[in-house]
């Protein structure tokens, strides 16, 4: 008996979590129906209670196709779009990250980091010509972010982040990059922030005093933003009007310049500057220095498996928000082109013709039932509209098309964030 124990335990665990997720569907189910309620109250009452179960409850509602009377899809459509804003949310701000190692080798630890948060971090030395040597580090971090842990490594490490590192193809490196720092101080306090899942640095402050043109006199803040690689940002914009700066005694510095500024962010080291006028020799330092970014990101993925690609008619994939239809396959000559069109809706920001890089970085291979995969050799872009796009991709496979599945992985919603940043303690120049 005492052997079985532990399988009864189990047994019994499980059959609770499926009690509590049929109770769960029974309760969506009925504020469902009560959402068609004739009284106003009742559908009021029924929607903010559907609200107040949260994000969980979004692969259990019901979908478009569902027949309900018109009162009832609106609201569910409000509440589907409200909890996939705050799942949206939750993705951006990033698990808080609980981290032990006792003189653990820095390669574990960044292992261990990667896996916790679901970022790529990069040991860039090789590439800088650094000797590549183990380092072993005691850490003991409670509900960090990615971007403290990483920091709190590296210092203890002697390493720092690289702003600057690329791929193979010399485009900027899809993760956080580091090397052996060569600083003789570390950032001092007030200098970094964190905000979800972003990290801002002052890097400098410059100061201009220009005899001939008075209005050319400022100071000048640079500012560089790192955010979790996981995140894939599609536009991220300085709003200007938000920035504010105080000195020591309380006195409001001027700011230059208004409106909104996007960040190059397909660009490595990506930086910003703060203008403002050059203020009195009476202001020493800078007490606080904020201001808001706003952040397109992507939300919810999907995988789309499309199994036959011998079809002669087209196939289509819904997921959510997105319906991905399988145009073609065409033999030239060794090679298989597969068209393909994505159709989404209410997406008309993410398919602005000058946001349209992450179209390019959406996942596509063939896969065969081993699951060896099979990348494409070329991409181009066929269709630009307001409701989607589409793409040829050219494969070279080894095996007969019949044996492949065509997987194309990409967003199934969108989200606009304000993420603020805040530094204190700036000392001018």
């Amino acid at each position: 008996m005492a052997r079985r124990l532990p399988f009864l335990l189990i047994f019994l665990a499980s059959a609770s979590l499926a009690v509590e997720a049929t109770e769960v569907q029974t309760r969506v189910r009925a504020l469902t129906r009560q959402l068609a309620a004739d009284r106003l109250s009742e559908r009021e009452q029924a929607q903010q209670q559907l609200l107040d179960m949260g994000t969980g409850i979004l692969p259990i509602l019901p979908d478009d196709k569902v027949r309900f009377p018109a009162e009832a899809k609106r609201r569910l459509e409000i509440i589907r779009r409200q909890l996939e804003v705050e799942k949206s949310r939750e993705s951006t701000n990033g698990r808080q990250l609980i981290m032990k190692a006792n003189a653990k080798a820095l390669s574990s630890v960044i292992s261990q980091l990667e896996q916790l948060s679901g970022n790529r971090v990069v040991d860039y030395r090789a590439m800088r010509r650094q000797r590549q040597i183990e380092i072993p580090i005691s850490i003991d971090l409670n509900k960090v972010t990615f971007f403290q842990a990483l920091d709190e490594i590296l210092e203890k490490s002697g390493m720092e982040i690289y702003p600057y590192a690329v791929d193979v193809d010399g485009r900027p490196l899809k993760g956080i990059a580091f090397i052996a720092s060569d600083r003789k101080q570390t950032p001092q306090q007030g200098t970094v922030d964190y905000e979800a899942g972003f990290r801002f640095q002052v890097t400098q402050i410059r100061a201009i005093r220009d005899y001939r043109d008075v209005d050319a006199n400022g100071l000048a803040i640079h500012v560089e933003t790192l955010w979790e690689p996981r995140l894939d940002p599609i536009q991220i914009t300085l709003l200007r009007n938000t920035v504010t700066a105080v000195d020591q005694k309380g006195v409001s510095l001027i700011r230059k310049g208004g409106g909104e500024s996007p960040l190059a962010i397909n660009r490595t080291a990506p930086v910003f500057i703060l203008p403002f006028r050059l203020p009195g020799e009476e202001s020493q330092r800078i007490q606080t220095l904020s201001g808001e970014l706003e952040c397109l990101l992507p939300s919810d993925h999907a995988v789309f498996r499309f199994q036959e690609l011998t079809a002669a008619t087209p196939q289509r994939l819904e997921e959510a928000e997105v319906e991905v239809t399988l145009k073609s396959v065409r033999r030239e000559k060794r090679a298989y082109d597969i068209e393909i069109f994505a159709r989404l809706d209410d997406a008309e920001k993410p398919l602005e013709s000058h946001l349209s890089g992450w179209m390019h970085r959406n996942a596509v291979y063939l896969e065969d039932a081993a699951g060896a995969r099979v990348e494409p050799l070329q991409i181009q872009k066929t269709t630009e509209r307001d409701d989607g796009f589409g793409f040829v991709f050219r494969f070279i496979a080894p095996k007969k098309i019949e044996d492949y599945a065509l997987v194309y992985s990409m967003p199934t919603s969108f989200i606009s964030q304000r993420i603020p940043f805040r530094f204190t303690e700036l000392k001018l120049p």
